[in-house]
């Protein structure tokens, strides 16, 4: 094998090469497995079925013919895959590929290779190398007049060490099966290849899988463990701006521009096996797109993500929008918040049973950074949880401090969620706040919140149904997306990467600003019906439209499209049932103006009665002068317990209540 292996290593500019790949900061030759293939098929067997030899012997000629030290082979593209669940007792000892999403990946630590002891007794300095995952130390001394068997003392600073790093790759999302649990495989990464992806990357490995005997309270089990050692790493899908298009790519977006309105062929291709929701799809697509966080000079950012709320009744194809999207969006992900956890959407800190310690594994949202989440069933999760990504939401960050780390990862995604009404069904005479199990904070989060209503309507309804008869009787007719998944996702890539819309002129900045100023002064004293919060999720949206257009210029159709979307989403949530008038702290705060005014009655009344009474007040006593204030005993009731809750009142006697302060 040496010889063959020579042969072909010396039929490469193998020099050339390298001093490319140093240049680059590497000490890897970097080869495709047809090159070796195709040179000889022995080889390549040897290479598949003896992976050890063959590349102890491919670094010692690269050595000697480049005079470098370190210098490795590393092999890719292999002719197929192993899926990581697939892995079998035949894999061990093998060269093999498998492809996933990686979860972990842990700090970078010095392995040692070669180690060297002094002799106490003498001072000679003893080399022991390193060899498997057992440190060694020298029996005697190598000094011919000492020959001690110690005692040694290791001499860290002229010991030779490697870079080391273990990861942890798991099962495609997508390659699943019903009811399957992704699998995952550990694995071991060194020298120059360390730090090469980052937790949330799709990446294809090869390596070669090696077998561990596990342990039991220091008892050996018949059992091992399967670690891959890792010789290439080849990052399949990245953030949006560090995935790359090829020239051809990015021709075909420039010629589909010049040929066609691009928002319009967009907004078509999104979801189009669902039948209507053109303003949803259009809010959807412009967060797709997205736009640039703006850097402040102080060191403070304003993030350019936007996030959207999809709720209301069953049966309206909620889940199945949210699982497009999470398939079409570069980087997404999609997950339930039903059967998530806190830690499960930002990050945990577990044990590394590789290297020891503790380290972060990623969850949903960092795994899904400069990408995009969508999170059904999003009132699902505990109040604990769903607020441990109400940092993540607005600063786009998650602090961990947790088992000694302490640590703070980007989330910087757009956020789609759904959720449903408690009852069931939404019910247009009661708040938002009051129909789904997420608190104020949370919904105040999202730049644009929409309620799907399953409403009969006669025209509609056929439309529907012809719609969905034909889906099922010939959907390759029915179904004909504008633009196809891998179209759209390289248009996505492209307008993301390359096109940053600027304001160019007063005018759209304008029309924002009088919109902004003019409903808040139709409010007068009454309710506020629109914040900087509001303003904000304009200029995004703007800006997103911008880009859809691929122009670098805002226009005023951006602005525009921007508040028609948002006038739409406050008109369906913003108001207040009873006066049904925009009220934006019915989202803010979970109370309307109206609320807050019969609250602060009730505690007042509430006040009066403890003063007649004593300490408490008699509740039918609260309800009796509330009604006679115009406030329904309904109300009064839900108020009582609400305030119980928070510790704001409470129940010093049957049928009293006081004031807690």
């Amino acid at each position: 094998m040496k010889d063959e292996l020579e042969e072909f290593l010396h039929g490469k500019d193998v020099i050339k090469e390298l001093r490319r790949a140093t240049a680059e900061g590497q000490r890897s030759l970097v080869m495709d497995f047809d090159q070796v293939l195709e040179h000889d098929m022995d080889l390549a067997k040897c290479l598949l079925n003896n992976p050890i030899d063959f590349f102890e012997t491919a670094d010692s000629i690269l050595e000697n013919i480049t005079d470098l030290p370190g210098t490795h082979l590393r092999v890719k593209g292999l002719n197929e895959f192993v899926d990581v669940r697939n892995i079998r007792s035949e894999h061990v000892g093998k060269f093999i590929q498998v492809e996933g999403v990686l979860t972990r990946a842990s700090e970078v630590k010095p392995e040692i290779t070669e180690a060297v002891f002094k002799c106490l007794r003498c001072g000679e300095e003893n080399r022991v190398l390193q060899a498997g995952v057992n440190f060694r130390k020298p029996t005697i001394c190598e000094n011919p007049s000492c020959k001690k068997k110690g005692p040694f003392r290791l001499l860290v600073e002229s010991s030779d060490f490697r870079d080391w790093q273990s990861l942890r790759i798991q099962e495609r999302p997508e390659n699943l099966g019903g009811g399957r649990i992704p699998r995952s495989l550990d694995g071991i990464v060194r020298d120059d290849f360390v730090d090469k992806s980052v937790p949330g990357d799709r990446v294809v490995i090869t390596g070669i899988l090696h077998a561990f005997q596990e342990r039991q309270r220091n008892k050996q089990k018949t059992t091992f463990r399967k670690i891959l050692q890792v010789n290439h790493i080849d990052v399949q899908q990245q953030g949006v701006e560090e995935a790359e298009l090829s020239s051809e790519d990015e021709e075909m977006v420039e010629e589909l521009a010049k040929e066609h309105r691009i928002p319009n062929l967009v907004v078509n291709s999104i979801a189009p096996s669902i039948f209507g929701y053109e303003k949803i799809k259009k809010a959807i697509a412009l967060q797709l797109f997205g736009c640039s966080a703006v850097e402040l000079p102080d060191g403070s950012r304003i993030r350019g993500d936007s996030h959207i709320l999809l709720t209301g009744d069953p049966g309206t194809a909620k889940s199945q929008m949210l699982k497009w999207v999470g398939k079409i969006a570069p980087r997404g992900i999609y997950t339930s918040g039903k059967k998530a956890t806190g830690p499960g959407l930002t990050a945990t800190a577990i044990r590394d049973e590789i290297g020891g310690g503790w380290t972060l594994e990623a969850g949903a949202l960092v795994i899904a950074d400069r990408g995009m989440a969508c999170i059904d069933e999003f009132d699902k999760m505990s109040d604990e949880d769903s607020g441990a990504i109400l940092e993540s939401m607005e600063q786009q960050t998650v602090s961990v401090a947790k088992a000694g780390i302490v640590a703070t990862l980007n989330t910087r995604a757009a956020i789609l969620a759904a959720s449903n009404p408690r009852l069931g069904r939404f019910d247009e005479y009661a708040t938002i706040a009051d129909q789904i199990d997420l608190p104020p904070l949370i919904i105040s989060r999202f730049d644009l919140i929409f309620i799907l209503r399953d409403r009969p309507r006669e025209e509609r309804d056929r439309s529907l149904a012809k719609y969905m008869l034909d889906l099922h009787d010939r959907p390759e007719k029915v179904v004909k997306p504008k633009l196809d998944a891998q179209t759209l996702r390289k248009l996505i890539i492209y307008a993301r990467k390359y096109i940053n819309p600027r304001f160019p002129d007063e005018e759209p900045k304008k029309i924002l600003e009088d919109f902004f100023v003019r409903w808040r002064k139709v409010a007068g004293e009454e309710a506020i019906p629109i914040t900087a919060r509001q303003l904000e999720a304009l200029v995004r949206l703007a800006k997103s439209h911008a880009r859809m257009r691929l122009s670098e210029e805002i226009s005023e159709e951006d602005v525009n499209v921007a508040i028609n979307l948002v006038k739409s989403s406050l008109k369906q949530v913003g108001v207040d049932p009873e006066t049904m008038k925009p009220d934006i702290d019915v989202l803010m705060t979970g109370r309307s103006r109206t609320q807050r005014e019969k609250f602060s009655r009730i505690m007042k009344i509430i006040e009066e009665l403890e003063d007649e009474y004593g300490d408490a007040a008699p509740i039918k006593e609260v309800r009796r002068m509330a009604e006679e204030d115009g406030i329904k005993k309904e109300f009064v009731d839900e108020m009582i317990s609400r305030e119980k809750r928070n510790g704001r009142l409470y129940e010093p006697e049957p049928d009293m209540i006081s004031r807690a302060i």
